[in-house]
């Protein structure tokens, strides 16, 4: 079983005795659960090894604060329709940066639980939301059960909905931003002039708009808050849009996009993985930063969970059902669900059956390069870091967390991947 390379310690940092997120005893009780499931079973391939874990983890980047998180449904009426949220937020501290993540396509706001637990318990109010229904329900269209994903993408990333999408998302900020001024306890304590915008497979495609990225077709598309920050979980890049040297000119904050060797794109839209390097390397500098993992999945870059047809094939939830809030917490008691420490194994299928579950060869994250678990288990703690340091470097402002990603950020990925800075 592989295990991590040694690599030069980041400086110093104080940290809590009980360790650092995502390797606690509270935060990997599921993953021990699952390792004694995988003990009483026969038949399956070796579940993650925790000792290799921990390793790794403790050399890793560690944030100055490490919180228990709570999270709350929230719900918003815009127009016609509900738009239903995940609020995750430390317990403790204030005034909290905000980082606003956008799901993928069929997803909904229960998703990316292993990044949105890391970064809240880092000391971040974490808002989760999918701002279109549409969006949503994506595999459940009229083109979806036809089977023309590659329309029904082209329809989904095109410049009508993106500008759809923005809008809804500007008028959610805004009555948040009210129920703060009215007193909502939920939303106390958040620091507006810092707030950070974060997203996977299409919600990444908003993120880089929101961000500055210009859709063909379309005007500028006005943030609906000042954002200090961009992270693109496998950014969208199709050469059929055109003009990959002009389309991310205007982008001139912190960007950080995630991506692999292995990034597929079922749709049909991203012709190669390699593309998905294009925004980082059309994006002036300074302030952006490119994290190449290898081996990892485009499904296990949406910080869910490693069987995603099981996934897809269990009955939606509603964000805000108590069975599992993406807190961690479910209806028996204790932390059984997504609580950012990257096993992912607690999705409770709200995100629908997308383009991840029609191919079998990319139902567990890790089959598409032969990774053993631990293998992928590692590569997510390493997105988890990274992702946490440029928050806290440029939302923060954390010259710390920009000497770590500048200096030891490279010998710690080893042969996990490559972190470029530019």
């Amino acid at each position: 079983m592989p295990r991590p390379m040694d690599e030069p310690h980041r400086p110093a940092r104080p940290r809590l005795p009980a360790g650092r997120f995502g390797v606690t005893p509270l935060a990997l009780f599921p993953l021990f659960a699952l390792l004694g499931l995988g003990a009483c079973s026969s038949g399956g391939p070796p579940p993650p090894d925790p000792t290799a874990l921990r390793a790794y983890a403790a050399r890793g980047y560690s944030p100055l604060v490490h919180e228990e998180v709570t999270t709350t449904a929230q719900a918003w009426p815009v127009g016609l329709q509900t738009v239903h949220g995940l609020l995750s937020r430390p317990q403790r501290g204030a005034p909290l940066p905000l980082v606003v993540y956008l799901p993928g396509l069929g997803e909904t706001a229960a998703a990316g639980a292993a990044w949105r637990q890391a970064w809240a318990a880092a000391g971040y109010a974490v808002l989760a939301l999918q701002p279109l229904a549409e969006d949503a329900g994506a595999f459940r269209s009229e083109l979806a059960r036809v089977g023309d994903f590659r329309a029904l993408g082209l329809q989904r990333y095109g410049a009508a909905a993106m500008a759809q999408r923005v809008q809804v998302l500007a008028d959610v900020l805004a009555q948040a931003q009210r129920r703060a001024a009215a007193g909502d306890a939920a939303w106390q304590g958040i620091a507006w002039d810092r707030v950070a915008v974060a997203g996977y497979d299409l919600g990444a495609y908003t993120a880089m708009v929101l961000a500055g990225e210009a859709v063909r077709g379309a005007g500028p598309a006005p943030a609906p808050v000042a954002v200090k920050a961009a992270i693109a979980l496998s950014p969208y890049a199709s050469v059929a849009e055109g003009g990959l040297a002009t389309r991310y000119a205007g982008i001139a904050g912190p960007v950080l996009s995630v991506t692999s060797d292995s990034d597929g794109d079922a749709l049909g839209l991203v012709g190669a993985p390699a593309l998905r390097y294009a925004p980082f390397e059309h994006m002036p500098g300074p302030a952006k930063a490119l994290l190449a993992m290898q081996g990892l999945s485009h499904a296990r870059l949406s910080g869910g969970g490693g069987v995603q047809e099981a996934a897809a094939k269990a009955p939606e939830r509603d964000p805000g059902t108590p069975a599992d809030d993406g807190s961690g917490r479910n209806r028996n008691g204790g932390n059984g669900g997504g609580n950012g420490n990257g096993n992912g194994r607690h999705r409770q299928g709200a995100d629908g059956p997308g383009p991840q579950a029609l191919r079998s060869d990319t139902a567990d994250a890790g089959v598409v390069a032969g990774l053993s678990a631990t293998a992928v288990e590692l590569r997510m703690l390493a997105v988890q870091d990274v992702s946490t340091a440029f928050l806290d470097a440029y939302v923060k402002d954390d010259a710390l967390a920009r000497d770590w990603l500048a200096g030891h950020a490279a010998g710690w990925l080893g042969r996990l991947g490559e972190l470029r800075l530019k």
